[in-house]
């Protein structure tokens, strides 16, 4: 059963989708459910032959690998109106592990019909090979700046992101995610996150208050993000 306008019209225009027509759109859609997880629950793992991929409707899931040890590498975090394991649809297995961070809505597209459309589509073919080359584009910058930047860059430019990233002025960062999974996400190790957290601190450049941080200068902030100026760890 297509699910209602209500919902796909909040994750119309993510960039899977954006570059669709209505009646392409409307094609995908006809194959669609919303499913809900509880906290922790496996999406898939890596290695599985992807059936269908998802786009968050709300809550949280984080993609990661696992080593034999049970040590995780957090890979990415995913919001609402994200997309998660459409990749896997081209190659036909995941490349990693997905589960719930908390109680989470997905909207669940089969793979295959909406491969059947690329096939019988060359021009849609095209436009989303144009859309995942830019993305894929973008996790490798991410991946650079993993690699070249000092890990105090990455938690702030993490705080500046963040702040830039909500609909308001407001300058309080709320973890909404566990900081180890955020430490995880960043390639520091908690310890080190809490470090630095405490040194900006320290330096009047942000407070903490429960479980948000108030930035009190994001003009220093973005300077350290982008490598203008450093602080002693």
């Amino acid at each position: 059963m297509t699910l209602p306008n209500s919902y796909l019209d909040k994750i119309r225009h993510i960039y899977l989708f954006d570059k669709l027509s209505e009646n392409e759109f409307d094609q995908v859609a006809r194959h669609s459910r919303l499913v809900k997880f509880a906290t922790g629950d496996i999406l898939f793992s890596q290695g599985d032959y992807c059936h269908q991929f998802y786009v968050v409707f709300d809550g949280m899931a984080k993609l990661f690998h696992a080593a034999h040890n049970g040590t995780e590498r957090v890979l990415e975090l995913v919001g609402p109106k994200q997309l998660l394991g459409e990749d896997a649809m081209f190659v036909g297995q995941h490349s990693a592990h997905a589960a719930t961070l908390e109680p989470t809505h997905l909207i669940a597209f089969d793979s295959r019909s909406f491969l059947d459309q690329l096939y019988t589509n060359p021009g849609l073919c095209l436009r989303m090979m144009t859309l995942m080359g830019h993305r894929q584009q973008n996790l490798i910058d991410e991946i650079g700046n993993l690699t070249l930047q000092s890990a105090i860059q990455r938690v702030t430019q993490y705080l500046i992101k963040e702040k830039d990233g909500q609909p308001d002025v407001s300058s309080v960062v709320r973890f909404n995610t566990p900081k180890q999974l955020i430490a995880s996400r960043l390639g520091v190790t908690p310890e080190t996150f809490s470090r630095i957290i405490g040194k900006l601190r320290d330096e009047g450049m942000i407070d903490c208050v429960k479980d948000s941080i108030v930035l009190k200068n994001v003009a220093s902030l973005r300077q350290i993000a982008d490598g203008v100026i450093s602080l002693n760890r």
